[in-house]
C-alpha cells in the first residue's frame, strides 16, 4: 500500500511535536475546557441498575413468546455486578393473576421492577452465595394453570431476596400467540450506521481493513440491517474514507462498500461524522457544518477509473472531485436526526434552513399524546416524525442486551407492547436505535428478526411513516447543557482562527479541510455517552489548533546598531508548517530616530527559517528604540506575537567617519607634495655644488644629469628612464661655437 501523502504526515508530527512542547499552554487551555456531565434522560439504552449492582433478569426459556395456558418454561437469570457477595437466598418466581390486557395493565406490572405486589407467587427456589462477577440461572416451567389462554399478554415477575431483604427484582411481559391481532398497527424504523468516536475525520486505512473485515464493526452493522425492515442513516464519512483511499483502499472495504451499495434498505445522510446538529443550532450557526474539502488527503496517483458504487470514474491520475467523494444514491436526503432530547426551540427551522425539513425526534423531546398516535408530526409548522414512546425503550434494551436471557426479556417486552397497545391497521409507529447500537450489532439483527415475523405489527418504510396524515404535536424544548455549548463555542472559535490564519497558504484547504472534519468529529453524537473523554479531547484540539495558528513567527534576536542613514534591519522568520507560507513583515519603531519606510512581503519554504530585510531610514537624533515586529498574512489577519527587538541608532557616525576620511586623504595628498617639492630642491642643490669644477655647460649638463640619475631609476615611473638617457645626449652644443 502506498504510503500516505507527505504533507498531512508532516502536519500531524507538528502538531504532535508543538502539543508537547507547549505543556503550559495545553494546561491552560484544557484548564478553560467546560466539564460536560453529560445529557440527562433517553441516552441510555439499559435501564438503570439498582444500588446493589445485582441484575434479576426474567424471560422464556426460548423464544419471545408463549402459548398461554399450556406449561412455558421460565428461566430466570441473576447476574452480581456489584461490589460484595450476594449470600444465600431465596427466589420468587410470580405471575400476573388476570393477565395483561392494555397499556395501563402493562405499566402496572412492569412499574416497580420487581415481584409486583398482586402478584401470584407460583414457585420458591434457593439460592447459592454468589460471588463478585458471577452470573447464575434458575429455571422453572409455568402449570398449564398457571396462565390464561385468553389474555393477549402473560406478566412473569422474579424477586431475589437474601438476609431478610429484597436484593433485586425484575418484570417481564410475554405476548400470547393464541390472540393474534389482524388490525396490527405499521412500525418504521431508524438505523444509523456509525463508527465508535475518537477516530478523526476521515477514518484510517487501518481500522476500514479491521472493520470491514469477516467479524469486523461494519460487516456485522451491515449484515444485521440489510434487507431488513428498517432505514438506515450512513455516516458519509465512512463511504468517503474509503474512496479517498483510492486503489490504496483495503479489498475488505471496498467490498463492504459494494455491500453497501447493493443493499435494498432505504439509506439517508447522517450529518458528516454524525456530527451534532442541535449543539451546532443552539451555538449559532444558521446552518449545518459541513466538510471543506479532501483534496489535501487525495492522492491523484491512486485514480483512474471507477470510484466504485455510485461514484464517478476518473481518468489515470486525475484526483476526484469532493463532490465525487461525496455522491451516494440516497433515498433522501431531507431527513435531520438529532441525538435524543437535544433539541430547543429554534432548532426546526434552522435544520429547514439547511435543507433539513423533517426531524426524526426522540419521544422525550415532544409532548405526549393519547395512544395509537401516527409518529408524522406537525411542530411548529415544521415536519417531524416522532419515535412512539413505548416502543423505543424496549427496542434499545432488546438491541443493547448484554446476555440472552436480558435479549430475551426485552424482546419480548416489545412484542407484548404491539399486542396490547392501541395502535391499529391505520396506524404507523416509529421507533429508532441508539447511536452505539453498532457495538452490538448481532443483538440488533435479532430484535429486526423477531420484529419481521411479529403478528402484532407490521413492517413499515420511513418514507411510509413521514407521508402517513400528521398529528400536532408540541416541542419539548431540551437545549443542551451550557457546559457543552460553551464547549462548543471554543472549537468553532478555534475552527475560525486557523481559517483567518490560513491565508498564508496558496491553498487555505490545506488547513482548513482537516480542520473542519476533525471538529465535525468532535462534535459527534457519540460523544454524548462519553462526557469526561469529550471535555479531553476538545482540550487537546484547542491545544493543536492553536500549535497552527502559532506555527509561524519572528525569532526573537539581539539588538542591532543602525550607523548609517538609510539601511535594512534584518529579521528572521520560522515556518514550522511543512507548505511555503506568505507573510507580510512589519517594524513599527517606538519613537522617531528610525523610519521604516513599507512592509516587506516573504514566501517562507516549509519547515525552514528565513531573513529578510526591512528598509529603515535614520530620523532625529540618536539614542535607543524599541522596534515592534509583527506579522500578518497577506489578508491582514495578525500571525503570531509580536517581537520587540531593541535597536541602538547612531547615524551621525556616518557622517563623522566621513570627514575623517576626508581629512586622511588630504593629509595624504599634501605629504606628496612636500615630498614633491624637498626632492627638486636636492636636486638644484646638488647641480649648484658641480659649478666650479666644470665651466663647460656640457659637463655641468653631464655631471647633473647624471647625479639625478639615481632618483629618477627609484622613481616608480620606470618607464622615463630611456627619456633621461635621450635628454644627456645632444648633438650640439652652443657653448663650442
Amino acid at each position: 500500500m502506498p504510503a500516505e501523502s507527505t504533507h498531512p504526515r508532516r502536519l500531524r508530527r507538528l502538531l504532535a511535536s508543538l502539543s508537547a512542547g507547549a505543556a503550559a499552554v495545553a494546561l491552560g487551555v484544557a484548564g478553560a475546557v467546560a466539564p460536560f456531565d453529560g445529557p440527562t434522560g433517553a441516552q441510555a439504552a439499559r435501564a438503570a441498575e439498582p444500588e446493589s449492582g445485582v441484575r434479576v433478569s426474567v424471560a422464556l426459556a426460548d423464544g419471545t413468546s408463549a402459548t398461554a395456558g399450556a406449561p412455558i418454561d421460565v428461566v430466570v437469570e441473576i447476574v452480581n455486578g456489584g461490589d460484595a457477595a450476594v449470600e444465600a437466598g431465596t427466589l420468587f418466581l410470580g405471575v400476573a393473576p388476570s393477565g395483561i390486557d392494555d397499556a395501563d395493565d402493562l405499566d402496572a406490572w412492569t412499574s416497580d421492577g420487581g415481584l409486583p405486589s398482586g402478584a401470584r407467587t407460583v414457585f420458591e427456589r434457593t439460592t447459592a452465595t454468589l460471588p463478585v462477577g458471577a452470573v447464575t440461572t434458575v429455571e422453572f416451567t409455568l402449570p398449564a394453570g398457571a396462565t390464561d389462554a385468553a389474555d393477549p399478554a402473560i406478566g412473569l415477575a422474579a424477586s431475589l431476596e437474601s438476609g431478610g431483604a429484597d436484593v433485586a427484582g425484575g418484570t417481564a411481559a410475554v405476548a400470547n400467540r393464541l390472540v393474534a391481532d389482524d388490525d396490527r398497527p405499521a412500525l418504521a424504523l431508524a438505523y444509523p450506521l456509525t463508527v465508535p468516536v475518537n477516530e478523526g475525520g476521515l477514518l484510517p486505512a487501518e481500522r476500514l481493513e479491521s472493520w470491514t473485515g469477516p467479524t469486523g464493526l461494519l460487516t456485522r452493522q451491515l449484515e444485521a440491517v440489510s434487507g431488513a425492515g428498517v432505514a438506515v442513516g450512513i455516516d458519509p464519512r465512512i463511504p468517503v474514507s474509503i474512496r479517498a483511499l483510492g486503489s490504496s483502499a483495503p479489498e475488505s472495504a471496498v467490498a463492504w462498500l459494494e455491500a453497501l451499495a447493493e443493499m435494498p434498505n432505504e439509506v439517508f445522510p447522517l450529518a458528516y461524522a454524525d456530527a451534532d446538529l442541535a449543539a451546532q443550532s443552539q451555538a449559532g450557526l444558521d446552518a449545518p457544518l459541513e466538510p471543506l474539502g479532501f483534496g489535501d488527503v487525495v492522492d491523484p496517483a491512486d485514480f483512474g477509473g471507477d470510484l466504485g458504487p455510485a461514484g464517478a470514474t476518473t481518468a489515470p491520475g486525475e484526483a476526484p472531485s469532493d463532490a465525487d467523494l461525496l455522491d451516494w444514491d440516497f433515498t433522501r436526503t431531507d431527513l435531520v436526526w438529532p441525538a435524543d432530547d437535544t433539541v430547543a426551540s429554534g432548532d426546526l427551522d434552522r435544520f429547514a434552513a439547511g435543507g433539513l425539513t423533517t426531524a426524526i425526534l426522540a419521544p422525550g423531546n415532544v409532548e405526549a399524546t393519547a395512544g395509537g398516535a401516527n409518529a408524522a408530526a406537525t411542530i411548529d409548522g415544521r415536519g417531524a416524525v416522532v419515535a412512539d414512546a413505548r416502543l423505543q425503550n424496549p427496542l434499545r434494551l432488546a438491541a443493547a442486551a448484554q446476555t440472552d436471557v436480558e435479549w430475551r426479556s426485552a424482546a419480548s417486552g416489545l412484542l407484548a407492547e404491539l399486542a396490547v397497545g392501541p395502535g391499529d391497521a391505520g396506524t404507523t409507529f416509529a421507533g429508532t436505535f441508539a447511536r452505539s447500537a453498532g457495538a452490538d450489532a448481532d443483538r440488533v439483527a435479532e430484535t429486526l428478526a423477531v420484529l419481521d415475523g411479529s403478528t402484532w405489527s407490521r413492517p413499515a418504510t420511513l418514507a411510509e411513516a413521514v407521508g402517513a396524515p400528521p398529528v400536532p404535536r408540541t416541542l419539548v424544548s431540551l437545549p443542551e447543557e451550557a457546559q457543552r455549548l460553551d464547549n462548543v463555542e471554543r472549537l468553532l472559535g478555534a475552527e475560525l482562527a486557523v481559517e483567518q490564519f490560513s491565508d498564508v497558504l496558496d491553498d487555505p484547504t490545506l488547513l482548513t479541510a482537516p480542520t473542519r472534519r476533525d471538529l465535525l468529529e468532535l462534535l459527534s453524537v457519540g460523544w454524548l455517552d462519553l462526557p469526561t473523554e469529550w471535555s479531553e479531547a476538545v482540550g487537546r484540539w484547542l491545544v493543536d489548533q492553536r500549535a497552527i495558528t502559532d506555527s509561524v513567527s519572528v525569532v526573537p534576536t539581539s539588538s542591532v546598531l543602525v550607523v548609517a542613514s538609510e539601511t535594512g534591519i534584518p529579521i528572521t522568520i520560522e515556518n514550522d508548517l511543512p507548505y511555503p507560507v506568505n507573510v507580510v513583515v512589519t517594524v513599527d519603531p517606538s519613537n522617531g530616530r528610525l523610519l521604516v519606510e513599507d512592509a516587506v512581503e516573504a514566501t517562507v519554504e516549509g519547515e525552514s527559517r528565513r531573513t529578510v530585510q526591512v528598509p529603515v531610514a535614520a530620523g532625529v537624533g540618536s539614542g535607543e528604540v524599541d522596534l515592534e515586529v509583527s506579522l500578518a498574512s497577506p489578508s491582514g489577519t495578525p500571525l503570531g506575537s509580536i517581537v520587540r527587538i531593541p535597536a541602538n541608532v547612531h547615524a551621525d557616525w556616518e557622517g563623522v567617519g566621513a570627514t575623517v576620511l576626508a581629512v586622511l586623504a588630504v593629509v595624504a595628498f599634501g605629504a606628496g607634495i612636500l615630498r614633491t617639492i624637498l626632492r627638486r630642491r636636492r636636486e638644484r642643490a646638488a647641480a649648484a655644488s658641480g659649478t666650479p669644477e666644470d665651466e663647460s655647460g656640457a659637463g655641468t649638463d653631464t655631471d647633473s644629469e647624471t647625479a639625478a640619475a639615481p632618483e629618477t631609476e627609484a622613481a616608480p615611473e620606470t618607464e622615463a628612464a630611456p627619456e633621461t638617457e635621450a635628454a644627456t645626449t645632444r648633438p650640439e652644443d652652443p657653448s663650442h661655437g
